[in-house]
């Protein structure tokens, strides 16, 4: 939308008037570098004034750039927030061929947007379009005090009244397609300004205004779509390459490396909780960084809500339950209960449902990111990546349902041999605890202990690492008779 001065220098400088704005009239030009004195940098505005039943109002916008084989569409829109959540819409409508325009009042549940005829026959009055020279001009009234004249079944969708500290917005695009998704000037502009329209004798501040700021986005949507991007790849990193390897390392590789300690703890512990703490690190950093390019807003599904939508809605949701979850493991181990403590199986169960409980959460957050525009990969490679997702959680429940059979088959085996598995069940003063599934928490069940034994005979003698078979049962049977 970005003309040459040579070649529209002469149409852009007539077509928009500032004459009367600020003193009788209220106006707001776009893009911000508009002004009187370089109107040939002029795209659209909107000018208008209040009168005792009502705002008349005035749109003017150039449309060369669009599809010249499809009707255009522009809307000022009145709206409490940046979004245009909830709000309601005039906008005109001019067909192909110069035929008789169309001026209705709609309304905007931030993802689709409804006519409302019925309301439309209330509350506008004197509606007119002109398209010339590639400029459309939409002149309306707004009766505002025929609110009340609106049916029943959609006055919720008109909110108008008297608009108290309002933004408004200006979009251009073809009739009732999605407007521009990129940063040029076919992007909806906001006002950073509130306004009020008031009428009669209360009115406590001026009725008039001059517009000069004019926003598309607070954060360009180039780093948005890039910023949308790089958080599902951190996510899908952290997630199913880091917290996958996490869990399957807690799980089933405490017996690896039984007698060495990395920087003294056990390999698997300290392999697990290093893999974790990156994995949150990008967790962290990847929700942070989506809200920055959603201007901190979360995102709610209104009224027409299709699965599309209702999918971006649970994907913050499940999301938010997915890193909240996350956040909490690294507390939860900071005051477990010693190996030795009676309550030990309460943390050892709940740490490990938490951690599979934001695994699943987790995953099902990153399909439910499928169908969204700004990742566009249902729109641009189809159904195949729900294949590759669903394809990689089968897998790593595959990988769970493998590995469990082969540690158990181990067991058998052993105990088949006489030989005691250390791996599987620990046996100490508080009974049996599931060590293979979540625990111990520090040690290797076979190295060396970091505290001195509590058996009286053998304080002298430090601590006793078996070497061979007949040292572990000498080993079990010492240790029984502590």
């Amino acid at each position: 939308m970005w003309y040459t001065k040579d070649s529209f220098q002469l149409p852009y400088s007539l077509a928009f008037s500032f004459e009367g704005c600020n003193t009788t009239q209220s106006c707001w030009f776009h893009p911000p570098n508009c002004g009187e004195n370089e109107r040939a940098k002029c795209i659209s505005g909107v000018r208008w004034s209040t009168e005792p039943n009502g705002i008349k109002i005035q749109l003017q916008t150039y449309v060369n750039d669009l599809d010249p084989l499809r009707p255009v569409y522009a809307a000022l829109g009145f709206s409490y927030n940046q979004r245009m959540d909830d709000d309601t819409v005039v906008e005109c409508i001019q067909p192909l061929h110069g035929g008789p325009g169309k001026v209705q009042v709609s309304f905007n549940d931030e993802t689709f947007n409804s006519a409302l005829p019925q309301a439309s026959s209330v509350l506008l009055e004197g509606g007119g379009l002109v398209l010339e020279d590639g400029l459309l001009t939409c002149d309306m009234k707004l009766l505002l005090d025929n609110v009340a004249l609106v049916s029943n079944d959609t006055k919720f969708m008109v909110r108008l009244g008297e608009i108290r500290e309002s933004l408004i917005n200006f979009c251009l695009a073809l009739e009732k397609d999605i407007h521009s998704m990129n940063d040029n000037a076919q992007f909806p502009w906001m006002s950073q300004e509130m306004i009020s329209i008031c009428r009669g004798d209360n009115c406590t501040s001026s009725n008039v205004y001059f517009l000069g700021d004019a926003i598309q986005s607070r954060v360009e949507r180039y780093w948005r779509y890039r910023v949308a991007v790089l958080h599902g790849v951190a996510l899908i990193v952290a997630w199913w390459v880091l917290g996958s390897s996490a869990i399957l390392i807690a799980r089933y590789f405490k017996p690896l490396f039984p007698r060495k300690k990395l920087l003294g703890t056990a390999v698997w512990f300290q392999l697990h909780r290093d893999i974790f703490l990156i994995s949150l690190v990008l967790q962290i950093l990847a929700v942070v960084f989506i809200f920055w390019q959603a201007s901190w807003v979360w995102y709610q599904c209104s009224y027409q809500c299709t699965p599309k939508d209702f999918s971006k809605k649970m994907h913050a949701i499940t999301g938010m339950i997915a890193t909240v979850l996350a956040v909490l493991q690294p507390f939860f181990a900071v005051i477990r209960p010693s190996p030795n403590s009676q309550y030990r199986f309460i943390f050892n169960w709940g740490h490990w449902l938490v951690g599979m409980t934001a695994w699943g959460f987790a995953s099902t957050t990153m399909v439910l990111s499928l169908p969204m525009g700004k990742t566009g990969l249902n729109a641009v490679y189809g159904y195949a990546p729900n294949w590759i997702m669903g394809g990689y959680i089968l897998f790593f429940i595959g990988c769970n349902v493998v590995m469990e059979m082969l540690s158990s088959s181990n067991e058998v085996r052993m105990e088949k041999n006489g030989i005691s598995s250390p791996h599987r069940f620990i046996v100490g003063p508080n009974g049996m605890a599931l060590s293979h599934l979540n625990g111990p928490a520090v040690e290797s069940p076979l190295a060396p202990p970091t505290v001195s034994s509590m058996c009286p005979g053998l304080l002298h003698h430090g601590p006793i690492a078996p070497t061979s078979t007949s040292d572990i049962a000498l080993y079990k049977i010492s240790s029984v008779n502590c």
